[in-house]
């Protein structure tokens, strides 16, 4: 073959491999419009390409299916919300835009205009679909997922079990100004998950395949705190943290008010609370107190009150030195366990006799517990704002067939919420890090205060997951796996 007839033979080779067979190019399954801007400007030689994308964060956006493997700080890019993506972050040098990240990619190269930034926006914010119109992580409505609820942002940040990558954010609560959503629970069922707020007066349900809003209470009066589900999922129950407090129990189904626990001296400071398998008995801690309450529902109209004390032979009262804080019941209901923030202690009780089985001092001040139904352990965050973070910041490990602490982990400054994956043997940890003397951050977004993150404790190890902590929205307050 002659040097001209080969070169034009080359020629014709590379057009032919950058289009399809009807002469459109091939953007690697990313939309045409969407793909000319990122294959021909940010997956190129010595940017995130397959081969240079090893020196820039590990991200690699030459096709469509690889943006989406996210990089070495997790997802960069979370469908439907460019407001927390850091890839248009750093693609953004337009403040009416949204956050803007230094430095600006591409790197050492003219900017994107504001056509190109304005065009990826749209496109993220429409779930950053690839060419055939798939929205990534949409193709499995039974998905196993873990949420964490952003306490500081009124956010609630998904993780996708599997790839343990972001894969969604939405937002809860109805007003612009910060709701602070306390605590959140999904139902034993997986179907629904329920979220309570401190400075709001609502109680919202999500559906867990799709993470749409169907459901919503509001409540007379601000600061509701700890929910509790049946184990049937029908019934659920949440309080509401005050000197004269109240508990609200709920028909989940209807999300009706089937009736509101209150009345001068009647609930002290109720904080924790856990329902048994039909929701026909509560317990509710009383959070300055050195006891918890007991709550025959048979009758859920004339309910059987009763106190139990957290000491055998102690009388009841409002001030105590134990200061319950979370209460649950163990997998089997056979036992509840209570963390005592006053005195640093688990105190677990038999659940048919209501008698103190066994006291455990744990690391740090206690707050959330998790159990696993594969291993006998139960997880204990202990949360402990002071500069000794590391040393008081722990996860305590319980083997609560033996009711004895077996260890404890730094998994992050100040553990709050923890909850066990024994799909996949770990459990993960939310870390609050409000504190000035925590880990620096490395990202912010339009939402003010200082990020948290999330680690993952391999319960055959009792060791962290190696070279594994990513950043989540503000004060990640409480997390919860669906199952």
């Amino acid at each position: 073959m002659k040097t001209g007839t080969f070169l034009f033979f080359i020629q014709l080779l590379f057009i032919f491999s950058c289009t399809n067979d009807k002469g459109i190019p091939d953007y690697k399954g990313y939309p045409p419009e969407t793909g000319k801007i990122i294959v021909n400007k940010c997956a190129i030689n010595g940017c995130h390409n397959t081969i240079s994308s090893v020196a820039c964060q590990g991200l690699d956006l030459s096709t469509w299916e690889s943006l989406f493997k996210g990089s070495r700080e997790n997802s960069s890019l979370i469908p439907f919300r460019s407001d927390l993506s850091f890839f248009f972050f750093s693609i953004n040098t337009f403040s009416d835009l949204g956050p803007q990240l230094c430095p600006t990619m591409p790197v050492n190269k003219s900017p994107l205009n504001k056509n190109e930034v304005v065009t990826l926006k749209n496109w993220i914010n429409n779930g950053a679909p690839n060419d055939r119109g798939f929205v990534k992580f949409s193709d499995n409505a039974n998905r196993r997922k873990i949420y964490v609820a952003n306490q500081g942002c009124d956010l609630v940040t998904v993780f996708d079990e599997e790839s343990k990558l972001i894969m969604r954010a939405f937002d809860v609560g109805n007003s612009t100004n910060t709701e602070s959503p306390h605590d959140m629970i999904i139902s034993p069922d997986g179907q629904f998950i329920y979220v309570s707020f401190y400075a709001s007066n609502l109680f919202q349900k999500f559906r867990t395949s799709d993470d749409t809003k169907v459901g919503e209470i509001t409540f007379a009066d601000y600061s509701w705190h700890s929910i509790a589900i049946s184990g049937d999922s029908k019934i659920g129950i949440t309080t509401h943290l005050s000197g004269d407090g109240k508990t609200t129990l709920i028909n989940l189904t209807n999300m009706n008010i089937i009736v509101t626990y209150q009345g001068s001296g009647f609930l002290t400071y109720p904080h924790g609370c856990a329902l048994n398998y039909d929701g026909s008995m509560a317990y509710i801690t009383s959070q300055q107190g050195n006891f918890i309450y007991k709550i025959n529902l048979t009758d859920p109209q004339n309910p059987d009150v009763s106190q139990i004390p957290l000491q055998t032979g102690q009388t009841p009262s409002t001030n105590g030195i134990y200061k319950p804080y979370s209460v649950q019941y163990f997998p089997d209901y056979s036992k509840y366990a209570v963390t005592c923030q006053g005195t640093n202690e688990i105190r677990i009780f038999d659940a048919s006799k209501d008698s103190l089985l066994n006291t455990i001092q744990t690391s740090g001040v206690p707050q959330l517990m998790s159990f696993s139904k594969t291993f006998p352990y139960l997880f204990v965050s202990c949360m402990e704002d002071s500069a000794n973070l590391q040393a008081k910041s722990r996860v305590d490990i319980i083997n609560y067939n033996t009711l004895q602490k077996i260890g404890d982990i730094f998994t992050g400054h100040q553990p709050r919420g923890l909850t066990v994956d024994d799909n996949n043997h770990c459990v993960w940890v939310a870390n609050r890090n409000i504190s000035s003397v925590g880990w620096a951050p490395h990202h912010t977004t339009a939402c003010e205060g200082r990020y948290g993150y999330i680690t993952i404790m391999d319960m055959n190890t009792f060791q962290l997951i190696p070279n594994w902590k990513v950043e989540v929205s503000v004060d990640p307050y409480c997390i919860v796996i669906r199952k």
